[in-house]
């Protein structure tokens, strides 16, 4: 499997996005909190990405968490994407980061993998 993260694989709806905040299932682990859902019939694995400008005033810093948030996901949602297709689910993430500062790479790698993990977990449970 490449390690790419298209247009086709991010969330752009609006309508979604929403409804995943409103009405999906939340995994937290500190500075970083996912929230997702899952829908039948379409297989896949769609993401949003989110840092709340009340933190981080400046779009710079902003965009930095972001690109390292994507490259994260990028590189561990594989485990996830083959989750849903066995389960023949559409799972619709909302990766959101509540940290104060910007965060190391290292960290950020280790967190989103962990919370992959998590969400794999989840889904084949269910």
């Amino acid at each position: 499997m490449k390690n790419t993260l298209s247009k086709s694989d991010r969330l752009t709806n609006n309508v979604a996005i929403s409804q995943i905040y409103d009405k999906g299932k939340h995994l937290n682990d500190y500075p970083f909190k996912v929230v997702w859902i899952k829908e039948v019939g379409e297989t896949g694995l769609k993401v949003v990405f989110s840092v709340p400008k009340r933190k981080f005033k400046r779009a710079v810093d902003r965009n930095q968490i972001k690109r390292q948030l994507r490259e994260a996901y990028r590189k561990y949602k594989h485990q996830v994407q083959k989750a849903a297709e066995n389960k023949n689910l559409r799972v619709s993430l909302f990766l959101i980061y509540l940290g104060k500062d910007i965060p190391q790479s290292e960290i950020v790698d280790d967190k989103i993998n962990l919370l992959l993990n998590r969400l794999t977990k989840e889904i084949t449970d269910k």
